[in-house]
């Protein structure tokens, strides 16, 4: 992330009090929720709190609010394309779904990996090419692919929900704390409709406006 998007990523004041107890199923269709996000990368930091919706594996919606609750940006997943759109704009960038994840975390994740980061479920799609350790009551607690890690730091209280872990991977390291989250609710909105009154630009366009 440049420091264009590391400005659009704005820090938040107050905070939703967790929602302890809540236990993922064991096969998760869909999540959502709402989470903080503290990101540092290139000597940069920066805080934000999101709404986030995954439908795994092809699916994810992350929209990022300012400290008045006005949406900054949006990334959208769908299969293998993405768009990140300004709504104060009206203007989105469209990409393939790997190059638009990567320029909001600096490194590129699968809808199926942010829902096993968020949910502390890995079956499936969300563990492929991930080396996982678990500690003496099963949960997964540590992950390696490549040079991107992460490690949980704190579960719900007699849960198996991760609430706060910690990530790092090509320069780029930060600290999520779940704050609310809901499973498999019905009709998350993934569709790009929404854009149809926005303009589409080039990355470097979009990037001078976060500027």
């Amino acid at each position: 992330m440049g420091s264009a998007l590391i400005a659009a990523v704005l820090f938040l004041n107050g905070c939703r009090a967790p929602k302890p107890g809540l236990r993922p199923p064991d096969k998760i269709r869909e999540i959502e929720g709402y989470a903080s996000l503290r990101l540092t990368r290139g000597g940069e930091t920066a805080r934000s709190k999101f709404a986030f919706a995954v439908d795994s594996p092809r699916s994810a919606r992350i929209e990022i609010f300012d400290a008045l609750g006005r949406s900054v940006s949006i990334f959208l997943v769908r299969g293998g394309e993405a768009w990140l759109a300004l709504p104060s704009k009206k203007a989105y960038w469209r990409g393939g779904r790997d190059e638009v994840i990567a320029k909001f975390l600096g490194f590129p994740v699968r809808p199926a990996e942010i829902a096993g980061l968020l949910s502390g479920r890995w079956s499936g799609e969300a563990g492929e090419g991930w080396t996982l350790e678990r500690d003496n009551g099963g949960r997964v607690v540590t992950g390696t692919r490549g040079d991107l890690s992460f490690r949980v730091l704190e579960f719900f209280s007699g849960n198996d929900l991760p609430r706060r872990w910690s990530f790092r991977g090509s320069g780029t390291e930060g600290v999520v704390t779940l704050l609310e989250t809901a499973f498999d609710r019905p009709g998350p909105d993934f569709s790009p409709g929404f854009l149809r009154s926005y303009s589409s630009l080039t990355w470097p366009e979009i990037e001078r406006m976060l500027r």
